[in-house]
């Protein structure tokens, strides 16, 4: 049996080989979220017709908000038939980024990745990152949603968040 002539090579090939895949995943991943964001960019807008029951602007001067992290626009909560959906609208715009997620929360709105926790409830991932689109609501009540948040998941990085207000009919 030959004996290594370098250990010290031998062990970091080792750890190379063990943790590139890793590594590479995560390159991959991020990569592969950049695309979907830039090819839903240049989608239509989607809309959903309801009566508006919330409204909310996004804090543009919250302290999560920063050059690379960040939006703006209105969102709304809307009932159609029996069922709640969030809606952007066609003024939301956000940062590029790959693997933004909206979440809605029964208290208000989060200004800065510290304050995420385990009252912000995942919708889906971002439809859309600029312009009009919706998304379906599991909750029932009204009151069970009092915010918005923009949050990216692979990151751990606030986006953008928004209060929603009762809008008066």
């Amino acid at each position: 049996m030959k004996k290594a002539k370098n250990p010290i090579l031998a062990i970091v090939l080792l750890f190379v080989i063990c943790h590139l895949p890793v590594a590479y995943a995560q390159v991959f991943d991020a990569f592969r979220g950049h695309i979907h964001d830039v090819k839903s960019r240049f989608s239509a807008h989607q809309r959903m017709d309801g009566q508006v029951l919330k409204k909310g602007s996004i804090d543009t001067n919250a302290k999560g908000q920063d050059l690379v992290h960040n939006s703006s626009g209105t969102w709304t909560l809307v009932r159609s038939g029996d069922q709640l959906y969030l809606q952007s609208g066609e003024d939301f715009r956000s940062s590029p980024g790959p693997d933004y997620h909206v979440y809605v929360s029964n208290g208000p709105a989060i200004k800065d990745n510290d304050e995420f926790g385990s009252s912000q409830i995942e919708v889906g991932r971002l439809k859309k990152p600029n312009g009009a689109a919706y998304y379906r609501l599991n909750a029932k009540g009204v009151d069970d949603i009092r915010s918005v948040l923009i949050w990216c998941k692979q990151f751990k990085e606030y986006i953008g968040s928004a209060d929603l207000v009762t809008v008066k009919q």
